[in-house]
């Protein structure tokens, strides 16, 4: 299929498939409230904690923090680290699988999905966190060479880390999107190195798909711009910025995922039923 194939295919399966979307849009937003509901709480805590520094240094000549404030602070950041984790690995494996089933023409139900994916949660976020890990490391390889060369003032060096550095990037991002496809089709959390695998053995279409990507990315944010710069210079509530932006983020998610799933099963010569005629 190829990087290309794989790009153009992975529209029509997003929209095929507009019940992931919405599932996909709907937590987004949920997960804008929950982040601006953090905020406004935040911002009355700092209020309090300014009134309550008042009351300190009109009384002692000082002011300082609150550790009970702090740590407050601490535990609803999070938590709400800890929701936005759950809910996204829920909807990844959930729309994953939906795209799974849709290229071989077999219906599925979102809630049966949901339902699959919620003891699967804990593996979801496992192998996405050693797909972290190994990219950092992979990641670390130009970034040392840059380093190297910048402080043994060796040019050619520091400029190889840095061309290799940002030729990496776009590898890693395909990696990222290939390793949720891997562990829904193999249930092994080994997945994580079965997608590590195929992304270096298919090198060039794993860059190119990333290089795709970036662009796409890029396209929708030169979309967002003119809906959001009126908001952002009237000081709008930073929740009704983030409905904006939902759906352009949404369709950014669903693409990812699509487009993993059709690589995945390209680079290990898996056809579906109506994948030829996904255009």
């Amino acid at each position: 299929m190829g990087a290309l194939d794989a790009f153009s295919k992975a529209f029509s399966l997003v929209a095929e498939n507009k019940r992931a979307y919405l599932l996909v849009l709907v937590a987004l937003l949920l997960l804008s409230a929950l982040s601006f509901s953090q905020f406004t709480h935040s911002n009355e805590a700092i209020v309090r904690e300014k009134a309550y520094s008042n009351v300190l240094f009109e009384e002692y000549g000082t002011t300082s923090t609150s550790p009970d404030a702090l740590i407050h602070e601490l535990e609803a950041s999070l938590l709400e680290l800890f929701i936005t984790v759950i809910v996204l690995s829920l909807v990844e494996y959930s729309v994953v699988k939906a795209y799974f089933l849709s290229l071989e023409d077999e219906d599925y139900s979102l809630l049966e999905l949901l339902t699959e994916a919620v003891p699967r949660i804990p593996a979801v976020i496992l192998v996405n966190i050693l797909a972290y890990i190994t990219a950092l490391l992979v990641a670390a390889i130009p970034l040392v060479l840059l380093l190297v060369g910048a402080a043994t003032l060796n040019l050619p060096i520091a400029f190889f880390g840095l061309l290799l550095f940002f030729a990496i990037l776009p590898v890693i991002l395909t990696f990222f999107v290939l390793v949720v496809p891997a562990y829904v089709e193999s249930e092994g959390i080994g997945a994580f190195v079965e997608a590590f695998g195929l992304t270096f053995k298919n090198l060039l279409s794993s860059f190119g798909y990333g290089v795709l990507s970036f662009i796409l990315a890029f396209g929708l944010a030169l979309l967002m711009a003119p809906l959001l710069i009126p908001f952002m210079f009237s000081n709008a509530n930073p929740l009704v910025i983030a409905v904006v932006e939902a759906p352009f983020k949404a369709l950014f998610v669903c693409f990812l995922w699509a487009g993993g799933v059709l690589l995945y099963r390209d680079f290990k010569g898996i056809k579906g039923r109506k994948e030829e005629f996904l255009y």
